[in-house]
């Protein structure tokens, strides 16, 4: 743009939901990333199309989903492989169609856009066909958020652009019979707070925290929501007694807040609920032990630390084990005793910690947030 001249105004349409806090997160990476870029030219609205639609069950969907999660998450299993086919999803959209087509036509009516971005795969499918029917010419992107196992309701026809994180998830969309020139690797949308937690040596963002700047640190985490086997993964690698500081965040599990914090274990447990300093703790760290959540991979990565993967969630996030061990980031440890040797075993040899923290850094995409921005703007 040339200098004096003002920018034109452009209004996004951010279609999530809150089934998992992976969606909304990175909706608002790319949000605040616009804000930054364009400032007062854009508008950006966040809705939950699942909430928006008004439509049961799908405005439950966001309270169902730790049920459908829950222990080994067979249901989602299930559910997923069944339906992880291109024709499947075209036939599962087209049969709710009829039910569907008035809530959603009315949603997009009442929040006009100039760019529409898609960062839930569930509902692309349905979201297309509602453009073709209120003859818009709303350009659509979808941001895809699954590292490698990117499910086949992502890859909807009619999109503008889709965006994956990997190059991995760009062979699934090309397999799902996307056009080549409109698959875009770019990376997973992460907060620039984690870039900027980059310049900070670990013992100035232990310091920062209140930790002990010459003691090492074991973080782990289960996503925002605490999700996963935490009690049994974390009693485990205390009773190991590691001569290092433990830390577990448990997001917005109040319950499980509650439960670690009565915990008798034979060394102090520090535990912390939803935090927003998330990307000065990784900073902290010298290991991650974590489920397999691509938000929290990548974070990892852009952090540079090695990983213990506990679990992860059926279908959905077994290919993000393959990617993290493939490439030498982190070890997958799925039993308590397991993850409690793996961090043991990276406490006691800091030259294999440190290649693992640099290949782990190798994976990260910093500034995809940026760039899946600028990339938006120029769609309309």
């Amino acid at each position: 743009m040339t200098p004096g001249f003002p920018l034109p105004s452009k209004r996004f349409l951010f279609l999530f939901s809150d089934t998992g806090g992976g969606h909304r997160a990175a909706a608002q990476a790319v949000k605040d990333e616009l804000t930054r870029l364009y400032g007062a030219a854009v508008s950006t609205e966040m809705v939950d199309i699942f909430v928006e639609m008004r439509r049961w069950p799908f405005d439950r969907f966001p309270a169902w989903y730790p049920l459908m999660t829950k222990g080994q998450g067979i249901p989602w299993y299930v559910g997923y492989h069944l339906l992880d086919t291109p024709w499947m999803v075209k036939a599962l959209s087209r049969a709710v169609w009829p039910y569907v087509a008035r809530s959603l036509c009315r949603l997009l009516q009442r929040h006009p856009s100039d760019v529409i971005v898609s960062f839930h795969g569930v509902p692309n499918y349905a979201l297309m066909l509602a453009r073709r029917q209120g003859a818009l010419s709303t350009p659509v992107a979808v941001v895809a958020l699954d590292l490698v196992s990117v499910h086949a309701c992502w890859f909807a026809p009619g999109a503008e652009v889709y965006i994956v994180p990997t190059e991995r998830a760009r062979t699934r969309a090309l397999r799902a019979g996307m056009p080549a020139e409109r698959v875009k690797v770019i990376g997973m949308p992460i907060r620039r707070s984690f870039v900027e937690a980059r310049h900070r040596s670990p013992e100035q963002a232990r310091a920062a925290l209140g930790l002990p700047v010459d003691q090492p640190l074991v973080l782990l985490v289960g996503g925002g929501e605490g999700m996963g086997p935490l009690i049994p993964v974390t009693r485990a690698i205390a009773e190991r007694r590691p001569n290092a500081r433990l830390v577990v965040i448990v997001g917005r599990n109040r319950s499980l807040y509650n439960t670690l914090r009565a915990l008798d274990l034979p060394l102090p447990l520090q535990v912390e609920g939803f935090t927003s300093d998330m990307a000065v703790w990784m900073r902290a760290a010298d290991v991650l032990v974590t489920k397999a959540g691509p938000n929290t991979l990548a974070e990892a990565f852009i952090a540079g630390l090695p990983l213990v993967l506990y679990a992860a969630l059926p279908g959905q996030e077994e290919g993000n084990i393959v990617y993290v061990v493939e490439n030498h980031a982190g070890v997958w440890a799925p039993r308590p005793q397991a993850a409690a040797d793996a961090v043991m075993d990276l406490l006691a040899h800091p030259e294999q910690r440190a290649a693992m923290a640099a290949r782990s850094q190798a994976l990260a995409r910093p500034y995809a947030a940026q760039d899946i921005a600028q990339q938006l703007w120029a769609l309309s």
